[in-house]
């Protein structure tokens, strides 16, 4: 039997790393699949904030890259409606993959093309239906959705929630007769590396970040957090600025940190070098206002890295599980606490932590029904 042909839609993908998340959702849906449904990607020829095409690549061609997988790059001068109509018309497929709810470019145009060809469409909302997500230049967003939901683009439309709550988000957005499938995100094809037991002195703490830097992230809070802790701290923020105005208020508090803690920005960092930044980090510290996934914060659970987060993701009671803690973003002070707590823990203490961290993301992984609930998306 022929497998389904899947043509995917996202503003960036592989070789590109800067958008974070939705590369790595999208990377790792096609490598985990590619047995059973025939993927093409149409993309960008650029990373996210670049204007430099990406070496190795044809623009405005279709790719085959090193790993088989097959890549349509635009470039930003024929990224238009005819072109885009054009290599969806010539293209023989059976369904669209929309990796954004709002992408002008990689969800708005190809749905207006995808309609009129009725094609089925599956639109991945990558937590942007989230209420805090739809707070955040809500003035602009919500008449879109209510524009999206009254329109006929929506006739031939399925969505793919990454977990129950996000299915949720999209009832509360398009109504509860939206069709739905559920599977969370995979990760990357990995196993866990040996346990690196890490020095961990009561008194003393180094945390990491690893995010883009903008409101729904949640950094200002983060920082707002550490100014009110006692203990020597060390934290290492890595990600590229997508709102400047926002990191001069961050900035406005990085500058007057309390001496005991130390905290330095290092910008972009690619994927392959994360599993080296978390080496001899004790905790990831990410109060993000929403994940539909968080593939960074599972990297950190893989590498025996606590994680001190929102309860705005699908990751929750981690601290049952020794994994971490899952904390409401409305009590700032409970942060305050957990953060005394850890700073606090001896070697003997972290290293249980540490143990309990890695045996809750390998159960998460080695999950054999990932895979299939995966599978039913396209079914």
């Amino acid at each position: 039997m022929a497998k389904k042909k899947i043509l995917l839609f996202s503003d960036w993908f592989y070789p590109g790393f800067m958008a974070g998340g939705p590369i790595q959702s999208s990377f790792n849906l096609i490598n985990h699949l590619k047995d059973y449904y025939d993927f093409s990607v149409v993309t960008r020829d650029t990373d996210y904030t670049d204007i430099i095409p990406y070496k190795g690549i044809k623009s405005d061609s279709w790719n085959t890259l090193p790993n088989g997988m097959r890549v349509y790059y635009f470039s930003s001068k024929n990224l238009g409606y005819p072109n885009m109509a054009k290599l969806i018309e010539e293209e023989k497929f059976d369904i669209a993959y929309l990796n954004s709810m709002y992408s002008p470019r990689f969800t708005i145009m190809p749905l207006f093309i995808l309609n009129k060809l009725k094609k089925k469409v599956i639109l991945a909302p990558r937590g942007m239906l989230a209420p805090s997500a739809i707070a955040i230049k809500s003035w602009k967003k919500r008449p879109f959705l209510l524009w999206i939901k009254n329109s006929s683009l929506i006739k031939n439309m399925h969505f793919h929630a990454a977990s129950d709550q996000e299915a949720k988000h999209i009832k509360d957005v398009f109504g509860t007769k939206a069709e739905i499938r559920t599977a969370p995100n995979l990760p990357g094809k990995m196993e866990l590396p040996p346990f690196t037991e890490k020095r961990k002195d009561p008194g003393m703490l180094h945390l990491i970040n690893v995010a883009r830097v903008s409101p729904e992230k949640n950094l200002h809070f983060a920082l707002e957090v550490l100014q009110k802790v006692k203990g020597k701290v060390k934290f290492d923020i890595y990600g590229p600025v997508y709102d400047y105005a926002y990191w001069e208020k961050c900035k406005a508090i990085l500058n007057k940190l309390p001496e005991n803690i130390q905290a330095e920005h290092f910008g972009p960092i690619a994927k392959e070098e994360i599993p080296n930044a978390l080496r001899d980090v004790h905790f990831l510290f990410m109060p993000t206002q929403g994940e539909n996934f968080g593939h960074t914060i599972l990297e950190a659970m893989v590498c025996g890295c606590p994680v001190i987060i929102s309860d705005q993701t699908p990751w929750r009671n981690l601290a049952q599980a020794k994994a971490g803690f899952d904390l409401p973003l409305n009590n700032p002070e409970g942060y305050v606490k957990v953060m005394e707590q850890v700073i606090a823990m001896n070697g003997t203490e972290f290293k249980e932590w540490s143990e309990g961290t890695r045996a809750f993301a390998a159960n998460f992984i080695n999950s054999p029904e990932l895979l299939q609930q995966s599978i039913h998306i396209f079914e």
